[in-house]
This record gives C-alpha cells, sequence and structure tokens, in this order.
C-alpha cells in the first residue's frame, strides 16, 4: 500500500480505557456530537454505516493538531500534534436503533483514552450500548497489525473482548436491531494527498471490506489476519497478498 496523509482508526469492540484512565475523576462524555449526526441502523447491514463514519472523520479531522504532522520525518509534533478520541454508540430500542458518538476528548501527540460510559441526551443507560471508540492519526500509516490486533485478541486488558466492549452497566445482552444483533468491526479511513479518502471495515472473521462509491456498497477485498508479535512487518498477513484496494 501507498503511504496515507492521515489515518482514523474506528475501533468497534476494540480495547476499553486503560485503568489509569478509569481512576480519573473527569465527566463522562455526552453524546450524540452535535456535529456528527445520528444514523439509523439498518436491517440490511448491521454494521457501522458508512454515513457515520464519513461524518465522524470530517469532524474529528477538523479538530486543533489533528492534522499536524513534521513533513520531514513524518512524525508528530509534540505539543502541536494532537489524537482525540471518541465513544461509538448505539441507542434506542429493537425497533429503532441509532448509531451516535461522544463529544471527542482530547488526548496527546501520540494517545488517547477513550471511555466506557456514555450520557445520552435521549436515550437512558439501559438503552445504550457502547460498542467502541474513534480515534484519529495526525501521521498516517497503513492500516498496521497494531490497529488491526487490538480486537478481536485480548492481548492489552480485560476490556478488549468483543462481548464485554459491547456491554456497559444496565446492560446485560447486546443490541439488537430487528432481531439481529449489531455487527461489531473496525474501520479505517485514510486520506491520500489528494484528498481523496479510502473507507475500509475489519470484522472479526478476518474479511476486510471497502466502500466503493460507484457501486454503493461495501466490497470484500479478502481475509487478513495480525501477525505474530515480533515480526518485523507492520501490515497484516492477508490470504493474497499485497491486499489491493478497488482501482475506482
Amino acid at each position: 500500500m501507498k503511504r496515507w496523509e492521515l489515518l482514523l482508526v474506528f475501533c468497534l469492540g476494540c480495547a476499553g480505557p486503560s485503568s489509569s484512565s478509569r481512576a480519573r475523576v473527569v465527566e463522562i462524555p455526552k453524546g450524540p456530537w452535535a456535529e456528527v449526526p445520528a444514523v439509523e441502523s439498518s436491517t440490511d447491514d448491521t454494521s457501522i454505516p458508512i454515513g457515520l463514519i464519513r461524518d465522524m472523520a470530517d469532524a474529528l479531522l477538523k479538530r486543533p493538531g489533528a492534522r499536524v504532522c513534521d513533513p520531514v520525518t513524518h512524525l508528530p509534533i509534540v505539543g502541536l500534534s494532537t489524537e482525540y478520541c471518541s465513544t461509538v454508540y448505539v441507542a434506542g430500542s429493537q425497533d429503532s436503533l441509532s448509531w451516535r458518538v461522544t463529544e471527542p476528548v482530547m488526548g496527546s501527540h501520540g494517545s488517547c483514552k477513550p471511555f466506557s460510559r456514555v450520557e445520552d441526551d435521549d436515550y437512558p443507560a439501559s438503552q445504550v450500548w457502547v460498542v467502541g471508540y474513534i480515534h484519529n492519526h495526525p501521521c498516517g500509516s497503513p492500516p498496521s497489525s497494531g490497529d488491526l490486533g487490538t480486537w478481536p485478541t485480548d492481548a492489552f486488558n480485560p476490556y478488549v473482548a468483543m462481548a464485554e466492549v459491547r456491554l456497559i452497566p444496565g446492560n446485560p445482552i447486546p443490541a439488537v436491531h430487528g432481531n439481529v444483533a449489531v455487527e461489531i468491526a473496525s474501520a479505517v479511513v485514510a486520506e491520500r494527498p489528494d484528498g481523496t479518502r479510502i473507507f475500509l471495515r475489519y470484522f472479526p472473521t478476518g474479511e476486510i471490506q471497502q466502500w466503493s462509491d460507484a457501486r454503493a456498497r461495501w466490497v470484500a477485498l479478502g481475509q487478513c489476519s495480525p501477525r505474530e508479535r515480533g515480526s518485523r512487518f507492520k501490515t497484516p498477513r492477508c490470504e493474497n497478498e499485497p491486499l489491493r484496494l478497488l482501482s475506482e
């Protein structure tokens, strides 16, 4: 893959906040974020919708420092580059469920700690299901085993496992829409130097999909998995290497 200028990682079902972030005495993030309209869930595609991914990318990359990167070293600049993260969740009932995102939390030049709880303006905790988080990388790179490896494995902390991330106090069962459980997937948004963006989804089965504007749907690219720890290769291992993006 070619080098990307910017990278957004949507970890749905990914690692939750660390113990240190849970210990912080701060206000619980509120949602939905006014800059990212809620998107109604569809029974045709119960995973994260393209409309929400587009809106989140637009809103997050407008934040101060979200795009700041040293043009020579291609590394974040301490004090200028900033990572942000927002919690992604679904809210509502089995008959009417919508995808939402909280107002972003500001991190440092190299990290951001999300939250596993949400205060929604429209629904009580019993009708809110946290499914993951989104964060940006000021300096872009191809999707790496580091990003894909945070989920569905549980190597980082006990909050990584999909079933635990999807549950919050008061919600003992996963979110269901039309008798179908919400399907969890990580997503990556990469922006090229010319401003065009690539939208990818990664499922626990290893399937990677790319959004096609021409076909107005997600297209399967292949099966991939993170490489072993200590591997000198950063890109995931795919059944047909290298993984080829759509040519449109």
